[in-house]
């Protein structure tokens, strides 16, 4: 039974790490952030995420954020490089 709880504390901080992760808008202060992460996976094929996030406040004092967001993917060996852009306003 100690166990357990072990496990379920550790799993509500994980998902609380994890969307403090996927929402860090909210808590950035006003500014420009540049991130850019790489994995290569077991077949070769590479992928590249670059995220940048404008943080600011609007006229009426509201915190705003635009993030663009460009995925490239690689395969290994072969002339099919693809990207792919978004941007979402928080």
């Amino acid at each position: 039974m100690r166990n357990i709880h072990k496990l379920s504390f550790l799993t509500v901080g994980t998902l609380a790490f994890m969307l403090s992760a996927c929402t860090p808008n909210h808590t950035l202060p006003p500014g420009e952030y540049e991130r850019t992460e790489t994995h290569v996976n077991k077949y070769g094929t590479k992928t590249e995420t670059k995220t940048n996030t404008n943080v600011y406040y609007d006229e009426y004092g509201n915190k705003r954020a635009v993030q663009e967001v460009e995925k490239t993917t690689d395969p290994k060996g072969l002339m099919n490089k693809s990207t792919s852009k978004s941007t979402t306003t928080y």
